[in-house]
């Protein structure tokens, strides 16, 4: 007899749809309230891509042949003694790493070159690798000269500070100190 019921459903679209509304009705009654969500319009007045990226430490490294990578700081983990160690990055055999700053995903990365130019990212803009990878070269990172290379790396949290400084020194013996500020507006053809 059930059976023959369940099959007369099933035969008759109008009885089907019926029954179907009959126990969402029953579903409502028995666990619907009101909509707890509010909908606004136009919330959200200014979204860049670092609010959609979590902040996290990381590790930049720039090896000798100007290959650059990303890694989180949790890749790499403190040892006992006598601990063997991990590899931090596969190079070639005439390769190896020059350069490491430790810094946030939201922090700038400067990079002064031998050529005096200074370029900008921040630290999700460097690409994240494995911690075998060997990088990619920083020509698909920061637009370089032909015979341009990088002297060195810094990681800065505020470039808009006051009371902040880097000081230059040269070969020649010139010494000059710039305030940290007026690296805040580098476009990605780098600033001299």
């Amino acid at each position: 007899a059930y059976i023959s019921e369940l099959e007369a459903i099933l035969a008759d679209e109008e009885k089907l749809l019926n029954l179907v509304r009959e126990e969402l009705t029953e579903i409502k009654e028995k666990y619907g309230d009101e909509r707890r969500t509010e909908i606004q319009l136009g919330g959200i007045d200014h979204l860049e891509d670092e609010d959609l990226i979590p902040e996290e430490q990381i590790v930049i490294t720039l090896s000798h042949n100007n290959y650059i990578k990303r890694l989180p700081v949790s890749t790499y983990r403190a040892q006992n003694r006598g601990g063997r160690g991990i590899q931090g990055m596969n190079t070639l055999e005439d390769d190896f790493v020059s350069q490491l700053v430790t810094t946030s995903t939201h922090h700038h990365v400067l990079f002064f070159t031998n050529k005096g130019r200074v370029y900008k990212l921040k630290g999700y803009e460097v690409p994240e690798l494995s911690r075998q990878s060997k990088g990619i070269p920083v020509v698909n990172v920061i637009e370089l000269d032909q015979d341009e290379t990088i002297s060195t790396m810094i990681a800065v949290k505020d470039l808009d500070s006051e009371e902040d400084f880097l000081v230059f020194a040269t070969k020649k013996g010139l010494i000059k100190r710039s305030a940290i500020r007026n690296f805040n507006r580098i476009n990605k053809n780098g600033k001299i």
